[in-house]
């Protein structure tokens, strides 16, 4: 093999090197749980993930799997000393939901990132019954809402267009 060659594959080699190095410094700084992406939605557009059983449904920003587990990661733009309950419960959202989309995958734990650091959220009943009540009490005491503009183009691009009674469209449009 001629030197050019050999010095051509040890560049090669030590770019890989480099860029597999920054991938792993990348992935430490942003908490990322090790294993292989299965599902992923911060830099592009995942699917909405559905529990049908229990009404409830969710976009984790990433899931990873690592043998038998499945780990979900939420990542927040904003700095946090403690974990919002808000955020605690999105967390336990996608448990529920992740369970029964994978019943013969174990779910233990997700991590949610903020900007300053990262928390694990365990997968524990206390949490998933506090869940529960708090989904329960909201639909006891749903009130449709009212529309409160006249613009056809704010209705067109409402999530709840399909069960609004108050569009200003139709549904064949």
């Amino acid at each position: 093999m001629s030197t050019f060659w050999l010095i051509l594959l040890l560049l090669v080699l030590l770019f890989l090197l480099f860029v597999g190095g920054r991938l792993r410094r990348k992935e430490k700084s942003y908490a990322i749980p090790k294993g292989k992406e299965v599902y992923e939605d911060l830099e592009t557009k995942g699917k909405i993930l559905r529990s049908y059983r229990y009404g409830l449904s969710g976009k984790p920003d990433m899931i990873k799997r690592h043998g038998n587990t499945l780990i979900p990661y939420e990542y927040k733009t904003t700095d946090a000393q403690v974990p919002r309950d808000g955020h605690i419960f999105q967390m336990v959202t996608y448990f529920v939901i992740l369970e029964e989309l994978y019943p013969h995958l174990e779910i233990p734990y997700g991590v949610l990132k903020y900007k300053n650091q990262a928390f694990r959220i365990d997968n524990i009943p206390e949490n998933r019954n506090r869940l529960m009540r708090i989904v329960s009490e909201m639909r006891s005491t749903f009130i449709e809402p009212e529309r409160n503009h006249n613009s056809t183009g704010r209705c067109f691009k409402c999530s709840f267009s399909q069960i609004c009674q108050q569009k200003l469209i139709s549904s064949k449009q």
